[in-house]
């Protein structure tokens, strides 16, 4: 009768640690990483003249001057290092066909720029 009280407590621990052990995969990590890039994206569409020079010159947000006259993406990047490391070492996943918007949008952003969802 004990080992059926412990086995009452123990199975919830279980599952709790392998659900954990699930979300801190690495592909919870490549999920943020597709978001950061999707918000890019966002913010691209909002400053076309740092979308054609960083289309142009990936590298330049490794440049400090040009960071420095451009404030919005310095800050846009400072909260998003990973991204800023994906810019320089993968600019063709970043800005290629896997990730463009077309006209509009892409297939896998059900939301709007305001984040209202929206229906097909």
């Amino acid at each position: 009768m004990k080992t059926l009280n412990r086995l009452k407590y123990v199975f919830p621990v279980v599952m709790v640690a392998l659900a954990l052990s699930i979300l801190g995969t690495p592909g919870a990590a490549w999920s943020s990483l597709r978001d950061d890039i999707r918000e890019f994206h966002l913010f691209l569409r909002d400053h076309p003249r740092i979308s054609s020079e960083l289309r142009a010159n990936p590298n330049l947000v490794s440049n400090r001057r040009y960071m420095y006259q451009r404030d919005d993406l310095a800050r846009f990047l400072w909260r998003r290092p990973g991204l800023r490391q994906e810019i320089v070492n993968n600019p063709d996943r970043v800005f290629g066909r896997s990730y463009a918007y077309g006209s509009r949008y892409n297939w896998y952003d059900r939301y709007d720029r305001f984040d209202r969802w929206r229906d097909r």
